[in-house]
């Protein structure tokens, strides 16, 4: 039995998932289609995962979202929010009305490239990184007419900044960091970050150990910097948790995880960029353990009020600017 069909016929398995989200305190979640096959490059990977996904949600615990309203009627259903979205457009091809399939079954979020070069613009890890293609202009451009948040994470600095110049609306950082306090790859400059504050973006900071310190040896306090960092120059509305890690706990076996990180590294993570399996943030190693970013938080010295921003609803905000609802 594969374990959707345990989950849809196991009423004790959908029982012990349950209890780890609720433990967690996390209500919504977005997910990248093609990840379950470590193929987000390619189409009918990322259609067949959109499948899943949705038979997923007809277990009952989950709910496929494409709006703000949407996310909170989940909450409001005791429901986890699942948003649809992709970390790289090169599954589209040349062909845009691949955009238009891909948002009728409800993504509505789009990275523009992973690490590596694609039609649409350069990733962070690529050797002689530029900016924005033709075609990739054409893409926001359609992304901006359907509503869809431009995502530039994994993008190269250049191709970051033409985004944020290129679309009519504001773009977003889902899942990054400050590379004035990490010369990461990965990370944003001062610069992009303080221009997508000027355009009104979004900028969710990662937990993942070997970005925030080169050494690998982060904890909270240090996400809980370049939170604070960003917060600094984007204001504390405008930031919010993008985790990005947290999955590769306890109880993931060893060869799994050194399948993932070849396929890391097929995927356009160098050697240099220190990607390793059973690296842990502190004391959040297990989704159980989320707690501790909440509690990281406090430590920050945010109000109750900031703190509710940062974990969920800054973002509520943004997604409900970009999709109109």
């Amino acid at each position: 039995m594969d374990r959707l069909a345990e989950l849809e016929e196991d009423p004790a398995a959908r029982d012990t998932v349950a209890e780890v989200w609720r433990a967690s305190g996390v209500n919504a979640v977005q997910v990248t289609l093609g990840a379950m096959e470590m193929a987000i490059e390619d189409w009918d990977a990322v259609v067949r995962d959109a499948a899943r996904w949705y038979r997923r949600a007809r277990t009952g615990d989950m709910m496929i979202c494409t709006t703000a309203a949407d996310l909170e009627s989940a909450w409001a259903q005791g429901r986890i929010g699942l948003v649809l979205g992709l970390q790289d457009s090169s599954c589209l091809g040349t062909d845009l009305n691949r955009l238009d399939t891909l948002y009728n079954l409800g993504v509505t979020v789009v990275q523009l490239t992973y690490n590596s070069r694609n039609l649409v613009g350069d990733g962070c890890t690529e050797r002689n990184p530029g900016g924005i293609s033709r075609f990739g202009a054409r893409l926001i451009e359609h992304m901006n007419r359907l509503r869809m948040v431009v995502d530039v994470s994994h993008c190269g600095p250049q191709t970051t900044l033409d985004a944020i110049e290129l679309s009519q609306q504001p773009i977003a950082f889902t899942h990054a960091l400050c590379r004035s306090l990490s010369d990461h790859a990965r990370a944003k400059s001062d610069e992009a970050i303080r221009l997508l504050a000027e355009t009104g973006g979004y900028m969710g900071i990662v937990a993942v150990p070997f970005f925030l310190r080169r050494d690998g040896e982060a904890g909270i306090d240090d996400m809980m910097r370049h939170l604070a960092h960003a917060a600094e120059i984007m204001g504390i509305d405008r930031v919010g948790i993008a985790t990005d890690w947290g999955g590769w706990n306890t109880d993931v076996p060893p060869e799994l995880q050194q399948a993932i990180l070849e396929e890391f590294r097929r995927m356009g993570f160098r050697p240099e960029d220190g990607v390793q399996m059973n690296a842990y943030l502190g004391e959040f190693v297990n989704w159980e353990d989320w707690y501790h970013i909440t509690r990281g938080l406090v430590w920050l010295g945010l109000s109750d009020d900031e703190i509710r921003g940062v974990l969920g609803r800054n973002w509520l905000n943004y997604y409900r600017r970009i999709r109109g609802a």
